[in-house]
């Protein structure tokens, strides 16, 4: 009897786990492939939220390379757009950025990657180095407000979980009502926010994105290593961030599910 409430109880926790993770919905999935030194879009492998190839995504890489899976912008940018983006800055939704920093740019302001509009607006995320040194939102059309970030250094030569969540609460649509919460997490912590408002933002849509600089132009590169970038209709919940916020989720459901094996043998009756 024990031993079946046991089980019961664990396939109950990982069924609540699978339940908390569904706020943010997958729109696109985009990793790197093969080996080259001029990446083109045969280099990038991007999937739907069925795992079907999703043919939206148009690739401009400004140089760099690519090599076991890993791209490497080497003082370049990755720029891609999304023809069939279903977002705004008036919606709700979170991007998801895997990368390794290889070096603090020559400026003090170099962007790791970007997103925008296709009328130019765009938002970046940087490191600014000095006293306030610390990674933040820096906006290109759009005027944030309520600014706060958190000092820090910049890790080098390991792979860090990047994610930027764009909340436009009870007003999550097309029209540009109410103020949206921005806040950009480093491995599963939250260290910088902001806040938009709807006299500053439009309803163009978000199609823009890029990897080792900003979107509009070659400026303030950050070189780096990226492995993976995910785009989520929808604010992604904590688990969802905590799961992607460790190099392989799927470990921590395996040892969860192999905790569970162990408790069960262990009670077991001996012979």
């Amino acid at each position: 009897m024990k031993k079946n409430l046991l089980l019961s109880s664990c396939i109950t926790m990982l069924g609540t786990l699978c339940t908390a993770q569904a706020a943010g919905t997958l729109v696109w999935d985009m990793s790197f492939t093969g080996t080259s030194s001029s990446p083109n879009a045969e280099n990038i492998v991007v999937t739907g939220a069925d795992g079907s190839a999703y043919d939206s995504l148009t690739s401009s890489f400004g140089g760099g390379s690519v090599t076991d899976g890993v791209y490497h912008s080497n003082g370049s940018r990755l720029t891609i757009t999304d023809s069939a983006s279903p977002l705004s800055m008036c919606n709700s939704f979170s991007f998801v950025v895997k990368a390794s920093l290889a070096g603090e740019g020559t400026t003090n302001w170099p962007v790791l990657f970007g997103l925008g509009e296709a009328n130019g607006w765009n938002l970046k995320i940087n490191y600014t180095k000095g006293a306030n040194a610390g990674w933040g939102f820096a906006p290109e059309g759009y005027t944030l407000s309520d600014l706060t970030s958190t000092p820090g250094t910049v890790t080098q030569g390991k792979e860090q979980t990047f994610i930027v969540t764009v909340d436009a609460g009870a007003n999550d649509g097309s029209v540009q009502t109410g103020t949206s919460t921005l806040t950009l997490y480093l491995n599963g912590q939250a260290i910088a926010t902001a806040t938009l408002d709807s006299s500053n933002r439009t309803n163009e849509k978000l199609d823009t994105f890029s990897l080792g600089g900003r979107p509009l132009n070659d400026n303030n590169n950050q070189t780096a290593e990226f492995s993976n970038a995910q785009l989520y209709q929808g604010v992604l919940s904590a688990e969802q961030i905590a799961a992607l916020s460790v190099p392989e989720p799927a470990t921590a459901t395996l040892s969860l599910a192999g905790l569970a094996f162990l408790a069960l043998r262990r009670r077991r009756p001996q012979a």
